[in-house]
């Protein structure tokens, strides 16, 4: 049953609530890499955050389906909330091939890619904040969704120069192989993130 007593604002409180868990989750992956003898705790923790990351979207996914009036399109929710979710489940995944792989110290590469993907955790927080006013926080936003972009950039860059360094032929080929997985997916979840900037800017602009 469709319920059409006010616009149900509160779907806004739930991106905040998993971009909030996006950025908790780069706080555990950043102390993942400075001490990763705790990783088993650390993954528990991730673990966790994505769980109830799932939660969250799930029942924004079934609220849309019962909710007849919202602040904006069901289906631009529904982009948001999945993009969010699919960031949130690749840094999981980062941090679980590093425990699989076990990898015990890790590259001055991979901790700066994780500070870069803390940035974009900080500003996902305010995007998601600012997003319930979207006509008044309309610059704002844009500049915001359009940082996300530049920080990704720097993802890409000190990807592709530790790429090369660990091809150079000095390193052992298991670890080649574990770090260029592991990298790769810290990558992967720098350009999630990017899409999602690009779908905050198509919201901005649909909607401002």
């Amino acid at each position: 049953m469709f319920s059409i007593s006010n616009k149900h604002e509160e779907f806004f409180d739930y991106l905040v609530e998993n971009a909030e868990n996006f950025h908790r989750g780069t706080l555990i992956a950043k102390d993942v890499m400075t001490n990763t003898a705790n990783i088993s705790m650390y993954m528990k923790d991730i673990a966790q955050l994505e769980h109830t990351s799932d939660k969250i979207n799930e029942d924004v996914i079934m609220k849309l389906c019962r909710v007849f009036i919202t602040p904006i399109d069901r289906e631009d929710f529904y982009k948001l909330t999945c993009q969010l979710e699919d960031c949130i489940d690749l840094l999981h995944g980062s941090l679980m091939r590093i425990s699989l792989y076990h990898i015990e110290t890790m590259t001055p590469a991979a901790v700066d890619i994780v500070d870069q993907l803390e940035l974009m955790g900080k500003e996902l927080k305010d995007i998601f904040s600012l997003l319930k006013n979207i006509d008044k926080n309309e610059a704002e936003l844009m500049e915001r969704a359009n940082r996300l972009s530049k920080i990704e950039t720097e993802v890409d860059n000190i990807y592709r120069r530790e790429i090369s360094r660990i091809f150079n032929g000095e390193m052992d080929l298991l670890d080649i192989i574990r770090w260029k997985d592991v990298l790769g997916t810290l990558e992967d979840t720098s350009d999630e993130v990017e899409e999602l900037g690009n779908i905050i800017k198509e919201v901005t602009m649909k909607y401002a």
